[in-house]
Order: C-alpha cells, then sequence, then structure tokens
C-alpha cells in the first residue's frame, strides 16, 4: 500500500487501485497529512490490507464500517493502530497525523469500497506472491 502526500491546489484525498492488482494508492492533499504522515500510514495500511483480497469479479460483500478516529491519547504522536472485526474496521491515529477532513473522507471512501474485499487467511498473499 502507497500513501501519497500532493503539493499544490487542494485534491479531496482519493483511493486507487493499482492496474499491477499489488495493492492501492492513498493520495492525500499536504493540508490533510504530515509531511511524516505516508510512511507511517503506509505501513500501517500494508499491514493490515494483509488480511484482506479483492473479491472474485462480479462478487459483492456486505458493507462493512470503516471508521478513521483521530485520537489524541495515543503513546505517541505517530503511534497508530487498526481494529479490524468482523462487524467493523477503526483507524486510530493522532491528530497530527491527518485532518478530520481527510479521517472522515478516507471513512467513507474505505466503507464504499468494502463490499468488493473479502477477509482472508494468515499467509494467503504469501502463496501468491503479492507482497
Amino acid at each position: 500500500m502507497h500513501v501519497e502526500r500532493v503539493k499544490g491546489d487542494y485534491i479531496e484525498p482519493e483511493i486507487i487501485d493499482l492496474e499491477d492488482g499489488s495493492g492501492c494508492l492513498f493520495r492525500l492533499h499536504e493540508s490533510d497529512i504530515h509531511e511524516d504522515g505516508p510512511k507511517h500510514l503506509s505501513q500501517l495500511l500494508t499491514d493490515q490490507a494483509q488480511w484482506w483480497a479483492p473479491r472474485p469479479p462480479g462478487s459483492v460483500g456486505p458493507m462493512i464500517p470503516v471508521l478513521w478516529l483521530r485520537v489524541r491519547d495515543l503513546p505517541d504522536r505517530w503511534a497508530i493502530g487498526v481494529e479490524d472485526r468482523v462487524d467493523s474496521i477503526t483507524y486510530k491515529v493522532h491528530p497530527d497525523l491527518i485532518s478530520q477532513r481527510a479521517a472522515d473522507y478516507l471513512g467513507r471512501l474505505d466503507t464504499e469500497r468494502s463490499p468488493y474485499w473479502q477477509r482472508v487467511p494468515e499467509g494467503y498473499h504469501d502463496d501468491n506472491d503479492v507482497e
């Protein structure tokens, strides 16, 4: 998973599926993410994505609510995590990392995308040469 900090005129956050199927690109405007944010979010998203894979073409699952919460009382400003439950996914990040606008927008985008993804067992990606 890749995270890009875009400079210049404002763009809304977006999630782009990579053509080679290897993951996604999260693009956030510089006003929505700290300059060190891309490397930290990229690692979080890459780790969490190991439990997910695209559903087969034409297959759609349930919509799973995804929240991005800005939590001030994390151990440090780069402490980030995810609660990946059967009925929801909650990302927790320090408010210095991303803006409320980006957190809300990413939650909507991830929720809309959720029916097209499925949980997979540990090691699934290792067997398929997917990083």
